[in-house]
């Protein structure tokens, strides 16, 4: 099946729909909330959003990933803006008793009387990504912690990349814990998925791309990184870093020069700062030309 992709020019609204599974074509009319719920659906913990804040924002942000959402019965008023839009993105809306809620979202959550189900996310193709060239590009390899990845999502996005890669077998998934944790920074991004590091390392080489493997150990500092090259940036996992085959075939390993105590820094923030290390030289570097002697 092929995947869809979605590209935001510079300026553009917001979304109305998200990088996730086409929703239902939405009513002429929006009928009345469904009827009240008996039993839980069968949904996994990692489909639910729930808290009036989180779902909130996923709302805001890309309307079109909610499947369903679950609204406590009495609430529908308080909840009227979310409502509508989910209603107009072609999701269900679902009138829910407050011991329904608690069976979705678990009883030891705080609801705070809606829940939102989500859409499985659709990642792009990893060809499609080789082949657009998207400069610099992020490659994950390990990041087990969905809220980890949130953060890398929302440091690559600030930071003006417009694509991450990630592991399919070694990384965590677009699930709602790495979502909340991105702050709406993934619905802008287009995100794809990669089996083989080393041989998606290879693809890219061959499509030039020069690959720089962030560790502690590296040789190089990230401030001496060439950043006029086409770049993937590589991180690796939360404890280990990046494996040893993925700086055996990179072709820089860099490092971020540490003046305290500790030896490294947490994934999100190392890459949040090679990436924006990147991101201002490239913009002074095209300044330059412009500046008056």
């Amino acid at each position: 099946m092929k995947h869809r992709r979605r590209i935001l020019p510079p300026g553009a609204p917001r979304p109305q729909a998200s990088p996730l599974v086409a929703p239902a074509a939405a009513p002429a009319q929006a009928p009345p909330l469904r009827a009240p719920l008996t039993r839980a659906p069968e949904a996994a913990a990692r489909d639910l959003v729930f808290g009036a804040e989180p779902v909130h924002e996923l709302i805001a942000a890309a309307p079109g990933a909610v499947r369903t959402l679950y609204v406590r019965a009495g609430l529908e008023a308080r909840f009227a803006g979310d409502i509508g839009c989910v209603r107009a993105a072609g999701g269900h809306v679902v009138a829910a008793e407050a011991a329904a809620l608690a069976r979705i979202a678990g009883a030891e959550s705080r609801h705070q009387g809606v829940v939102a189900l989500i859409r499985e996310y659709s990642y792009a193709p990893f060809e499609e990504v080789v082949a657009a060239k998207p400069d610099p590009l992020l490659l994950v390899d390990g990041v087990t912690d969905p809220r980890n990845l949130g953060a890398l999502l929302r440091s690559a996005e600030g930071a003006g990349v417009g694509t991450v890669v990630l592991a399919r077998d070694r990384t965590a998934a677009i699930t709602p814990a790495a979502i909340k944790a991105s702050a709406g920074a993934w619905v802008h991004l287009k995100i794809a998925l990669c089996g083989n590091v080393a041989r998606a390392m290879e693809e890219l080489k061959q499509a030039g791309y020069w690959i720089a493997a962030l560790a502690p150990q590296g040789a190089l500092e990230i401030y001496e990184l060439d950043t006029t090259r086409r770049l993937a940036l590589v991180v690796g996992s939360e404890g280990r870093g990046v494996r040893e085959i993925v700086k055996k075939n990179a072709d820089f390993v860099v490092r971020i020069p540490m003046y305290g105590k500790v030896g490294s820094l947490n994934v999100a923030v190392a890459a949040a700062v090679a990436l924006f290390e990147v991101a201002r030289r490239r913009a002074a570097a095209t300044a330059a030309p412009n500046a008056v002697e």
